[in-house]
């Protein structure tokens, strides 16, 4: 059979304007159980995959959320891994194709906390770890409660940090994990700093975030 390059290009916008089947219900749950307001905000999509940019806005400061979570209150199923992760395994079982998320982002009223995804599924099966060290962090974070974090960035990426402290160790490009370096912006700097949460303590270094 001849190759027909119109039924080609049509075969391909189907693929890329392709509907998530479930992702209203998706939305819903997870404004549930997170008592925030969920959009989609983008969608990347391939032929045999989809990655989600989320937006979650919750109508808690960052203490409140975290004394929420901490007790079970907030962001919690009755079950180790988090409802976000209950949710996308759920809306994967629906679709023909791998989804996943991107990007998440919390809006608070007093702060936002980016997560970035380093490997397959590591937001929605690492969000619960993100959230506890967060909380264990808070005291360092704020430089002994003096400040305010109000945009907080989980990980930061070697290519956009420039110039870290001689002394410290080498990094690969890709964090291995979210317990390595954070980019905070504090109310009381103009400059984002870079928050080493091995070592509970601020680095020296330039940070320049990449536009999207």
């Amino acid at each position: 059979m001849p190759f027909n390059y119109e039924n080609f290009i049509n075969n391909s916008k189907l693929e890329f304007t392709k509907k998530i089947a479930g992702i209203d219900d998706f939305l819903s749950d997870i404004g549930f159980y997170y008592f925030s307001d969920v959009k989609l905000n983008n969608k990347h999509i391939t032929f045999n995959s989809i990655s989600l940019v989320l937006e979650v806005s919750c109508n808690l400061d960052l203490l409140e959320l975290l004394s929420h979570f901490n007790t079970g209150r907030w962001g919690n199923s009755g079950t180790e891994e988090s409802p976000l992760q209950h949710a996308l395994d759920v809306l994967d079982l629906k679709n023909k194709y791998s989804i996943d998320i991107e990007e998440l982002t919390f809006f608070l009223n007093d702060t936002s906390i980016v997560i970035k995804r380093i490997y397959d599924r590591s937001i929605p099966r690492q969000l619960n770890d993100i959230l506890k060290q967060i909380a264990f962090n808070y005291v360092f974070l704020t430089r002994g409660l003096t400040q305010k974090p109000y945009e907080i960035f989980v990980p930061i990426f070697e290519d956009i940090i420039e110039n870290i402290d001689a002394n410290e160790e080498p990094t690969n490009t890709a964090p291995k994990s979210y317990s390595e370096f954070w980019g905070i912006y504090l109310d009381k700097e103009d400059e984002a700093s870079i928050y080493d949460v091995h070592k509970n303590t601020y680095v020296r270094g330039d940070l320049e975030f990449l536009s999207e």
